[in-house]
This record gives C-alpha cells, structure tokens and sequence, in this order.
C-alpha cells in the first residue's frame, strides 16, 4: 500500500491573523464586495487614485512544531474591479491548508481601471506588484517559518491570472511588445523565490510565451462553456456579447491553451474541464459551495503534495 502523502490530511487547528497590513500603493481601490455599488460595471476605475493600505488575512497551523511551513497564498476573482480577501471559497481553502500544516495568505490587492486595454492591463500589473510585495512581506516574518523552497500560488479567475503572473511572469516588463516601466527589465527576472507550484482556476493569461519563464506545474480547472474567460483563446466577458469587450480587454489564452503549451514545454500540468456554462465552479447562486469546491480542494492537496514529496 502506497505511504500517504504529506500535507494530505488535517491535522491541526487554525489561527487566523487578520486585516495584516503588508505594503501601501496608490491605486483606485482594494476592496469591493460583490454586492456593493462598486460591483456596478460603469463604476471600473472611480476616480483618482488615493494611497492604499494593503492587507491580508494571514492561516496557520495552531500547535504545529515545524520549523519549516509550506506557503500558500490566494488571490481572489472579480475582473480586477470587484472582490476581496474575505470571498467565501479564498477563506475556506486557506483554512484547510493551514489545518494541513500551511501557511496560508489571502491577500486584497489593487482593483479598478478606466475603459482602455492599457488601463486593464496595468490593473493586472498593480495586483501582480501586490502580490509580490505581500509574498516578500510573508517571508520576512519569521515566526511563521515559512520554507521558502517551498511556496506555492492559487486564485480564481483574475487572482489566477495574478497567479500565473507570480510563478512566470512576475515582473511588471514586456508583455506583447508593452513596456509597463522604465528599464522594467526582463520578465523572467524575479524578485521571489520560486513558485513550488500554482492553482489555475479559470484563470487565464495574455501571452503564452511567459511559460518559457519557469518550469511551475500548474494545475487548472474551468467550464468548457465558461461564459466570463476563454477557455481556449479570446476576449473575456462573451457572456455580455460586448463588441467594446475588444476595446478594453486584452486577448487572452484560457485554462486549456495554458495546459496545452505547459505540456509541449515539458511542464507537469494537469487539467480538469468541465462541460459547464458557467464561471465559478466553486459556488452556486446562493453562495453555497458546490462539490466541485471539494474536489478543486482535495486535488490541489495533492497535487502540492506531490512537489513536498
């Protein structure tokens, strides 16, 4: 009978460390829960930029004697205009990480664009900026005895782009020809340690040649039918049928051209489609979690594991 692989299986009880400031940014906004006015497609970018206190909610392990923690951090969804760290599924997933033995973060990162494709994408390169200060933030603290050989990234939809951002591409620099900085520098310069491996659900991203960056494994999940990413490659948001879609949203490649090209490039990928029309597998309309939230979970358990291994 095959040993159990480690970090499979709850063991401990869950300290929560909440609302932990970990950089300040000018940006739109960090935080709009998808019931608020701010949830309002005409309200993108909102006005002026004001400086931001960033912060997440930080899971650990109560009682759990390593010195060294595997790390995860999660990104929410929402487009890069709604959502925040306290989304239902972020917190449950980090919770059952940690009672794993993880370290897991949840972070709010900058969200809001005007209507303009170079506006949408520095949105997303505000929140992979974020996601690399609120990375650098973590490792700096050392009473959570983070191994740093292995951290490991997960997020829905945009917080799955940030995601794959953080483990290929971290860098605000070239990205299709568009330099988002003086001298960025290349994109497969890093300011982090490597990404163990990350979680790509319904996520997505601009250019496939930033897989040639990094040997990440990646494990992905999405609706064939998904009706907010492409699945394979096109513009987000064919759900609304907006011809203005191509006007401020980049083109993109979906979860199965990402796990595609990570297969030609020789990448441990895995892919789990679904013949669905819809966007979050994880909850249903009432906000309840659906079985797929269970199985996105215990899969990525594994999956994980297999790189602590």
């Amino acid at each position: 009978m095959p040993a159990e692989l480690p970090y499979t299986t709850p063991k401990y009880e869950v300290a929560t460390e909440r609302n932990v400031v970990y950089t300040r940014a000018m940006g739109y906004r960090k935080d709009a829960p998808e019931d608020s006015k701010n949830a309002l497609p005409v309200s993108f970018g909102q006005g002026k930029m004001a400086l931001l206190d960033l912060d997440m909610d930080i899971y650990t392990p109560a009682g759990d004697p390593s010195a060294k923690r595997p790390l995860l951090i999660m990104m929410h969804g929402g487009s890069f205009f709604i959502g925040n760290k306290d989304e239902k599924g972020q917190v449950a997933w980090c919770r059952y990480f940690a009672s794993l033995g993880y370290v897991a973060a949840c972070i709010n990162y900058r969200m809001g664009f005007n209507l303009g494709k170079k506006s949408y994408c520095k949105a997303e390169d505000r929140a992979v900026e974020d996601a690399v200060a609120a990375l650098n933030y973590l490792l700096e603290r050392d009473d959570l005895h983070i191994d740093v050989e292995h951290i490991f990234a997960a997020g829905t939809s945009a917080g799955a782009i940030v995601a794959l951002r953080l483990a290929f591409c971290p860098i605000v620099g070239k990205v299709r020809g568009e330099t988002a900085g003086s001298d960025a520098g290349s994109a497969a310069v890093r300011k982090h340690p490597r990404i163990c491996a990350v979680g790509n659900f319904w996520g997505s991203v601009r250019d496939l040649s930033i897989l040639e960056n990094a040997s990440t494994p990646i494990l992905s999940f999405q609706a064939t039918g998904d009706p907010i990413m492409p699945y394979g490659g096109g513009y987000p948001f064919k759900k609304f049928n907006w011809g203005p879609t191509r006007i401020f949203a980049p083109y993109m490649y979906g979860t199965k051209a990402i796990h595609d090209r990570a297969l030609e490039l020789g990448i441990r990928a895995e892919h789990h489609p679904y013949p669905l029309a819809k966007h979050r597998l994880h909850m249903d309309r009432e906000g309840n979690f659906t079985p797929f939230f269970y199985e996105i979970r215990d899969r990525m358990a594994t999956f994980f594991a297999e790189e602590l291994v």
